[in-house]
């Protein structure tokens, strides 16, 4: 396993395949997910797997913010993990931790997946049976993917564009953002 290399190929994936995807592989997921670490070992986030109602879940999220396209009922995600924090507990940076332990984990697996924070927080938390002392911070949508989005090195601007029917997906150069001492 090279760490690095699965991070430069990992792009969000917006467009799925019509393919259910495994149990183990959610269930890989989750452990990722939970073997990461949290800030003072408080270990406050629970994560409950969607892949039946997906429609409605999918009804909840927005997607693309720099992107004029929304994916269709027929390109949603064939799965979700759902994030869920103890009120009250831990630190909020051990969400985006453990989101990144999935993505990742589903990366090697050949799933692609999607971070979304732009959801309807209430309408999830109803539909998902959230416990009343948790609160949902993040969905993680996953599938196969049926796109193929590239990073594009050379480009100071942070706007997606397609190219060929490819999605180009920009990162400022390294010598821009390294800032040596």
């Amino acid at each position: 396993m090279d760490t690095y290399k699965t991070i430069k190929e990992r792009r969000s994936i917006r467009r799925y395949k019509d393919k259910e995807v495994p149990q183990d592989i959610l269930k890989k997921c989750v452990d990722a997910a939970r073997l990461s670490p949290t800030g003072a070992n408080l270990q406050p986030l629970k994560y409950i797997t969607v892949t039946k109602d997906l429609e409605k879940v999918f009804d909840c999220t927005n997607w693309a913010g720099y992107i004029d396209w929304e994916p269709s009922s027929k390109e949603m995600p064939r799965a979700y993990i759902a994030m869920i924090k103890e009120e009250d507990v831990g630190f909020e940076p051990d969400v985006g931790i453990a989101a990144q332990s999935i993505c990742l984990t589903a990366t090697n697996e050949g799933l692609g997946s999607c971070i979304l924070g732009a959801i309807d927080k209430d309408e999830l938390e109803s539909i998902l049976q959230v416990p009343e002392d948790h609160e949902l911070k993040l969905m993680v949508a996953l599938g196969y993917p049926d796109e193929r989005p590239e990073l594009v090195e050379d480009r100071e601007s942070v706007e997606y564009y397609l190219q060929d029917d490819v999605l180009k997906v920009p990162k400022k150069p390294l010598d821009s953002v390294w800032i040596k001492r």
